[in-house]
């Protein structure tokens, strides 16, 4: 009789053991899934960012090398969490040119945080017309009169048809206003 209760004894702990090891296996294989499903969503959001552009050259303004050095500036700016965005259109489509711009900003899911940080230049080339968009801090960093001013900066090469020059000193401008912004 004391074999039979030693056997049960060793066989409760036995089942006790295999159900503790294989609840910890479940609960280590629920931690791995989750991981993997987090990873995945970050990797998804993180190349879904990379591969918006924010220099949009649908009227065919600047070529693929000054495009790209463009993108290399505004990468740089967005380090500051903010959306610097160019965009050149043939045409508004019967639209004004800030509704336009308004539009382009967000039904394409520009903009930092939760205010949207951001600001975007829209040119049209068949309208001659342009805007500028602020959201966000970017109301705060641009005031009217620092868009006037911006806007002083990059016309004169807008207007001569140096539309890689007037891009890049749009973008330059939008660095030193976010810079002096942020330090006051």
């Amino acid at each position: 009789m004391e074999n039979k209760f030693r056997e049960s004894v060793i066989s409760t702990a036995l089942k006790r053991n295999l159900n503790l090891k294989l609840s910890s296996l479940k609960k280590f294989m629920f931690l791995v899934v989750s991981v993997c499903i987090m990873v995945f969503l970050v990797d998804f959001s993180i190349s879904s960012a990379a591969e918006k552009s924010y220099v949009i050259d649908e009227a065919g303004l600047i070529s693929a090398s000054d495009e790209k050095k463009l993108s290399e500036k505004i990468k740089e700016i967005q380090k500051e969490k903010f959306d610097v965005v160019i965009l050149t259109v043939k045409s508004l489509d019967g639209k004004s040119a800030q509704d336009y711009a308004d539009d382009y900003y967000d039904y394409n899911g520009y903009g930092y945080g939760k205010d949207d940080d951001g600001i975007l230049l829209l040119i049209s080339m068949e309208d001659r017309d342009y805007a500028i968009t602020t959201y966000g801090f970017g109301i705060t960093a641009f005031t009217d009169a620092g868009l006037q001013y911006v806007v002083n900066d990059f016309k004169p090469a807008l207007s001569g048809g140096r539309y890689g020059d007037a891009f890049n000193d749009f973008a330059d401008c939008c660095d030193k206003f976010l810079t002096q912004a942020h330090t006051g």
